[in-house]
């Protein structure tokens, strides 16, 4: 063979193989490029190279994506800010970025991919040395990152305080050493991540914050298709626990959850919700409805549980994604966003002592002098606060029972099925009124802000499609309830 035609051979042979192995001249292969932000320890250079949890799930992003040829590559090694990110979104200089919060001026000119990467929330970092006198400061100077989400958040933890913006995390941790600063705000995820490294050199503020999402950020150049083959890579990569491994492998656990992972407070309320101490878990119908209807939709449910009106303050910051269940009220309204389908319905009564001489066949009937319990925090109709009676909060069901039991109230107002349940778990003989108001229609109701509003959407459609199922009549028997009950 001559030397010409052996160098052909072999040029033809390098081209064959760089189509085959090199990513970016794949034939018929779709490149969508991004930029690494300059913030731990969602992206960090290791060795020149791009590492940390964003890149990680690019890579597992690619690997699901391979087989629709589709695949996320870097414009350059350079971290740039989030606005730099952004500005190059809106003008198609990169067509994807993995973990961005969400804004609604950002909406406008980028598409915001569902389900969320993860969630997480704010957070106070200061220096272990200030924790014991931090409280008592009167003026504090808080570090943010400037045209960040967070910083547009900044609650208020001093009488007085300024904001310094920096470029990135780096040099507010670099002005809080120096103690330049009293204290950084900025999400759980990267000062999480600082903490757990720091070696004692900083703490975090207690107290409950706001939680939010990071989410896959698409510029509004990429097709339908290609959109939709990405949320179903990503919906894939939750299903098969790979974001909660790569949570776990930078040590985040407790400071951020999978985004596929909703978080509901709730309470003991039976039939409706329990905490089973046999199982060691969550039952009841509500509970079971809901589970069932979310793991539907490719989300998993924790339910967390305080006193009720506890429950109810932490969902006016936005603490936790839902509630559950209550009634509409135009308060809760302000901060609540509830679905069109209820979750369930109910009754309230009042309950005597089977004992008791209590007349209360009619409302007008029962004596002014008559003191009745009823649980902080719940929403009454108008019947039960224009009664005539005495009325002492308490704060819950059990205690209202346990009141009525002992003789110090001698009549407690409860929703028909708790009551009845309540009575039975403890041993009472008591007597339900008749029903003295409208039914009371109960629901799960999210946080209001964007996730919550997409959680309520979409839960309502797939609830009221769920009701028309088996599986729904089989949970409803499983409590001893009929759909009659309910709905009829």
């Amino acid at each position: 063979m001559c030397m010409k035609r052996m160098l052909k051979v072999v040029f033809k042979s390098f081209i064959m193989f760089a189509l085959f192995f090199t990513p970016s001249l794949v034939v018929g292969q779709k490149i969508l490029y991004t930029y690494a932000q300059n913030a731990e320890p969602k992206f960090m250079l290791s060795g020149g190279n791009i590492t940390g949890l964003c890149h990680d799930i690019i890579q597992k992003l690619n690997e699901e994506l391979r087989s629709q040829a589709i695949r996320i590559e870097y414009k350059s090694k350079e971290l740039k800010s989030i606005s730099e990110i952004f500005d190059a979104l809106s003008k198609n200089e990169i067509q994807i970025f993995v973990g961005a919060a969400y804004s609604k001026e950002r909406e406008s000119y980028t598409t915001y991919l569902q389900p969320p990467l993860y969630g997480l929330r704010e957070m106070f970092l200061i220096n272990s040395s200030d924790v014991m006198r931090f409280a008592e400061k009167q003026y504090a100077k808080i570090g943010v990152i400037g045209s960040t989400v967070t910083s547009e958040s900044l609650p208020t933890i001093a009488p007085k305080q300024e904001v310094i913006p920096f470029k990135n995390i780096n040099d507010a941790i670099k002005a809080l050493e120096r103690k330049e600063i009293d204290t950084v705000f900025y999400s759980s995820l990267t000062l999480g991540y600082m903490l757990k490294n720091s070696k004692g050199k900083f703490e975090t503020l207690k107290g409950p914050s706001e939680k939010y999402y990071h989410y896959i950020v698409l510029s509004k150049s990429v097709g339908k298709d290609v959109v939709a083959k990405i949320e179903t890579a990503l919906e894939k990569l939750h299903k098969n626990g790979v974001l909660k491994a790569l949570i776990k492998k930078y040590g985040l656990d407790g400071y951020v959850v999978p985004g596929n992972v909703i978080e509901i407070l709730t309470i003991d309320w039976k039939p409706y919700k329990w905490y089973d101490t046999i199982k060691k878990d969550w039952v009841g119908v509500d509970v079971d409805v809901v589970r069932a209807v979310l793991s539907k939709m490719g989300y998993e449910v924790a339910f967390f549980t305080f006193p009720w009106s506890r429950c109810v303050e932490l969902m006016k910051i936005k603490a936790y994604d839902g509630i559950m269940s209550l009634r509409i009220t135009q308060e809760r309204q302000a901060f609540l966003s509830y679905p069109d389908e209820p979750l369930s319905t109910g009754k309230d009564v009042l309950f005597k002592l089977r004992s008791s001489e209590v007349n209360f066949a009619r409302l007008e009937d029962i004596s002014s002098n008559v003191l009745c319990g009823y649980t902080e925090g719940y929403a009454y109709g108008d019947w039960f606060w224009n009664a005539k009676f005495k009325k002492i909060a308490v704060p819950d069901d059990v205690t209202g029972f346990k009141l009525l039991q002992s003789g110090r109230i001698q009549l407690f107002v409860c929703n028909l099925f708790v009551g009845k349940q309540l009575a039975k778990d403890l041993g009472i003989e008591v007597q339900p009124s008749p029903v003295f108001g409208e039914k009371m229609i109960y629901y799960l109701a999210f946080s209001k802000n964007y996730q919550g509003s997409y959680l309520s959407e979409v839960f309502s459609r797939r609830l009221k499609e769920f009701k028309l199922t088996d599986e729904y009549l089989r949970i409803l028997k499983r409590y001893g309830i009929t759909y009659d009950d309910f709905w009829r």
